[in-house]
């Protein structure tokens, strides 16, 4: 009986083991060229959509030395032996930086000389919610293409894309609050501009304690929703929050209203605020 021939085993390439899958997501690329030339609802919402479905790129480094074994090949490598890189904001705010495809995350530098070269691995939407969930995280949020488009999902939108998290129906209006049926939720792209500023105004008026941004949706228009927590509950200080913010909502409307017990229970929620008084130093 004649016997089989033997297979040769063939010895994979350290390089190619390494070497991450294409990467191009081009209906989310189009999706941010789109926002960039003005929001709407139906922008927002092929961002949205197609986050769900997005391969990103995310910088990573390994607590393992990558040196190919005799067979050629890299060792295993463990989740607790992957290091992901963070990004940390003018503001103190700590992101994890996510690409939309090599050429994108290629931009990526780390601060220290003797850190040893970045690594991509691919990761969705899914995952990064995994991470942000975590209630010893740092990090707020993600930003896309840092450095270029810097699209920001902070950590509950994050929530809502995976489908964890399902967003906040309001059930009726509740004072101050001209709009039923609307629903509340973390803003697709953060105006760092228009929050920026707003923050600015507000650490210069001392009558103003606190203060929320939410996404409102109402019969397919989309608007910023800013919650304010004041000392008293002048109209003055609401015109004063618009007058900063509007210049550089780019085109989106926005509300401001005066916070209370209901917006605090059903729109606000655990939400932390982007300005409070108590923080200022």
């Amino acid at each position: 009986m004649a016997k089989g021939k033997k297979k040769k085993k063939v010895q994979t390439p350290a390089s190619k083991q390494m070497k991450v899958a294409p990467v191009s997501n081009p209906a989310l690329k189009g999706a941010i060229e789109a926002l960039k030339s003005g929001n709407s609802p139906e922008k927002q919402l092929a961002l949205q959509n197609s986050l769900k479905k997005a391969r990103l790129l995310a910088p990573v480094g390994f607590d393992v030395e990558m040196k190919p074994g005799p067979d050629g090949r890299l060792p295993e490598i463990k989740p607790n032996q992957i290091r992901f890189y963070l990004i940390n904001t003018n503001e103190g705010k700590v992101f994890f930086p996510a690409f939309t495809d090599l050429e994108e995350a290629a931009k990526f530098k780390v601060a220290g000389e003797n850190d040893p070269k970045v690594q991509n691995i691919i990761r969705t939407i899914i995952d990064y919610d995994n991470m942000l969930k975590d209630p010893n995280g740092k990090a707020e949020g993600v930003v896309i293409n840092p450095g270029s488009d810097n699209i920001v999902i902070p950590k509950q939108l994050a929530g809502i894309l995976s489908g964890r998290i399902k967003p906040v129906q309001q059930a009726g209006a509740p004072v101050n609050l001209a709009a039923a049926n609307a629903t509340y939720s973390e803003p697709a792209v953060y105006p760092t501009r228009m929050v920026n500023a707003v923050y600015d105004h507000c650490a210069g008026d001392s009558s103003i304690s606190r203060v929320w941004l939410k996404q409102k949706m109402m019969a397919g228009a989309l608007s910023f929703f800013l919650v304010v927590e004041a000392d008293k509950n002048d109209q003055a200080i609401l015109d004063g929050i618009l007058e900063a913010a509007l210049p550089l909502a780019k085109d989106v409307p926005v509300e401001a209203v005066f916070v209370n017990d209901e917006l605090m229970a059903k729109v606000i929620g655990e939400a932390f605020a982007f300005y409070d008084r108590e923080l200022e130093l």
